[in-house]
């Protein structure tokens, strides 16, 4: 497993370290420059103005910039001065997993970039969501923190085979949805199994408070 010398990752137990892919840079193509770009570009120009303050200097400081998709090891070298680290996964993971990297403070990253028929939105996880919507807020220490306590806490979650059973439909559906050319029926064997759950969760007792 690439550690980028960052220590943060050389912390990590074996079972988590299992899920962390390569990034393999080079398989980025142009294209995948140019969406990364226009998407970029289009978030600057509106949360420049809107966003809290942290998000634009965040940027900078996670070893992100607009012009081109993120280098794990250019991250790394940044966000290792912050405490934190990323590590590039395929797709989703298991949610128990999801939130022990965030105890161990480690930003999980989709090694994978949105096909540019999917540029304004993509159901399945990528690297233009992972990097730029999370890293440049770990540059706040008390949202890092926070983000930190958040995994601690997620990780005692109880979790039953039925959650594991609803995150490989989840999971399988957005595979399915990224790739231009896949049969409708495909999709919709996914969806069937999705309806299940909704069923399950219509039936169990309201609470109120």
């Amino acid at each position: 497993m690439e550690t980028y010398g960052n220590p943060v990752l050389n912390r990590l137990p074996q079972h988590l370290k299992r899920f962390i892919v390569p990034q393999q840079y080079d398989r980025y193509t142009a294209i995948d420059q140019a969406v990364w770009r226009y998407v970029m570009r289009q978030n600057y120009a509106y949360l420049r103005n809107i966003a809290y303050y942290p998000y634009i200097p965040g940027l900078h400081k996670a070893g992100l910039t607009i012009e081109e998709i993120p280098n794990l090891q250019t991250m790394n070298d940044s966000l290792k001065h912050m405490g934190w680290g990323a590590a590039t996964v395929d797709g989703f993971i298991p949610p128990a997993a999801f939130m022990e990297f965030q105890a161990y403070r480690v930003l999980v990253v989709a090694a994978d970039i949105r096909q540019i028929e999917h540029i304004e939105y993509t159901p399945a996880p990528d690297i233009i969501h992972e990097s730029s919507g999370h890293a440049p807020i770990i540059g706040e220490p008390e949202y890092a923190a926070y983000l930190q306590y958040f995994g601690e806490i997620g990780t005692k979650a109880m979790f039953s085979e039925k959650d594991f059973e609803l995150y490989e439909a989840i999971r399988n559906l957005s595979i399915l949805k990224e790739v231009v050319v896949q049969p409708k029926s495909s999709c919709q064997v996914q969806k069937q199994s999705l309806l299940r759950y909704k069923k399950i969760w219509v039936n169990l007792p309201k609470w109120h408070y």
